[in-house]
């Protein structure tokens, strides 16, 4: 069977959730490989419209089981949260459709804490506040548990009370660390670990034998190429690998486990955050964009930046990822605009350059070279065949298919899931 990894290919919220909810179907697993609930997918569901933070988009499809894997940092409360969020409205989450990898590091009081107390500082990098971070800063210090570690409940406690003791003498200026005792954080975390405890599993052992048995995987990243610790707009990015390199060490597979991996896009672009963003629209034109493509966060409800796409990016994230094909979200919010700019350079101190800078200083004072499209003013949402979308529209998707050397083998036409065009036939059943 074939394996695909679904990647962002911009600073995240392209819409990954709704192209993993229409693939997944056909996959027996669908594995989270980084990332932790700071992320965000919506997926519209018979008709109504959930958001996912921890949990993959696998979770819909009955016959999937749904790993989240080792490179993903997990809050056991809010884990639990989306769980029986999901329960509630119907939807079967249990250890036969949902498994957490053992060796997975866990987020801990403690470590939300300390991200809020940072990212107030003079470098504020727009963290969601919730641990992401300083939970990968203790992975990668060895200072952090995980989740294989709660099946030994004494050694578990005694190395939170090591942290605890630890944190508070170093951020002593912390109120709030210092409200915190062992005693109370156990007597929380205890119940939410007998909660966890039949969902964790040997995810190496559990995705070999998958392989071995000819199961189709399907790995789902979340934040995007952007924000990757390594290739994003360092130093405002997130604290793992979320281009597709991360699939091998966050999931516990070797590369040749990947056969396709599909990049997604929108038809413009949005980032939340701090960070450079080349092709940001401070007007009413990218206000507009914003209030049709209802550009707020799933996690936290800020307004998203929008601004126009920018292929400069979107090739550097197919030069990293390898792209097969391309989904491109949301083309109808483009719908009413009489024309539409794309990025397709930049120009960095007199000089025209076509790649994108590793330094954020640069990436600060480059400016976008821009070709102007005409819009095609005709409404896209009851499309279904490519061939029926506008012809101007059909322009703007082989101009970026030109420039950023990739099939665009789906375009989504709105949030559903039948709202889509389908072009590639990797992409269908």
């Amino acid at each position: 069977m074939t394996n695909f990894a679904v990647t962002g290919a911009q600073w995240g919220d392209e819409g990954k959730g709704k192209v993993v909810d229409i693939l997944a179907k056909r996959f027996d697993f669908v594995v989270r490989y980084q990332g932790g609930h700071n992320a965000g997918h919506s997926v519209v569901f018979q008709g109504e419209r959930f958001a996912l933070h921890v949990l993959p988009s696998g979770i819909f499809n009955p016959k999937a089981i749904n790993l989240i894997g080792n490179g993903v940092v997990v809050d056991p409360f809010a884990l639990i949260k989306e769980i029986e969020g999901l329960r509630q409205r119907g939807i079967e989450v249990s250890p036969e459709n949902l498994r957490i990898s053992d060796r997975a590091h866990m987020i801990l009081p403690y470590h939300g804490i300390i991200d809020r107390f940072l990212d107030s500082g003079i470098q504020k990098i727009g963290t969601t506040g919730r641990g992401i971070g300083p939970a990968y800063e203790w992975k990668a210090a060895r200072r952090g548990l995980r989740f294989c570690d709660t099946a030994h409940l004494d050694y578990f406690r005694e190395r939170v009370g090591q942290e605890l003791e630890r944190i508070q003498q170093h951020y002593h200026e912390i109120d709030e660390l210092r409200g915190l005792d062992l005693e109370g954080v156990m007597s929380r975390l205890e119940p939410a670990i007998e909660f966890l405890a039949p969902h964790i599993t040997d995810s190496v052992t559990l995705l070999a034998k998958a392989r071995e048995q000819g199961s189709s995987i399907l790995f789902e990243g979340a934040q995007a190429t952007l924000l990757d610790l390594d290739f994003g707009t360092y130093p405002y990015v997130t604290s793992s690998n979320s281009c597709t390199v991360g699939v091998c060490a966050g999931a516990g597979v070797p590369p040749s486990t990947v056969d396709e991996v599909v990049g997604i896009f929108k038809a413009y672009s949005t980032r939340v955050g701090e960070g450079p963003y080349p092709s940001e629209l401070h007007d009413e034109i990218g206000e507009a964009i914003r209030k049709a493509g209802f550009e707020f966060g799933t996690t936290t409800g800020r307004p998203r930046r929008c601004g126009w796409l920018d292929l400069v990016a979107l090739k550097y994230g197919h030069h990293l990822n390898g792209f097969s094909t391309l989904a491109m979200m949301k083309l109808d919010v483009l719908d009413a605009l009489p024309e539409i700019r794309v990025c397709h350079a930049y120009e960095l101190r007199g000089e025209v350059i076509d790649h994108f800078p590793a330094s954020i200083t640069d990436l600060k004072e480059v400016k976008p070279c821009y070709t102007t499209l005409p819009g095609w003013e005709l409404p896209t949402t009851h499309i279904r065949a490519y061939d029926d979308l506008p012809e101007k529209a059909k322009g703007y998707i082989s101009f970026i298919e030109e420039k950023v050397g990739c099939l665009i083998g789906l375009v989504s036409v709105g949030p559903d899931r039948e709202q889509t065009i389908i072009r590639d036939k990797r992409l269908q059943d």
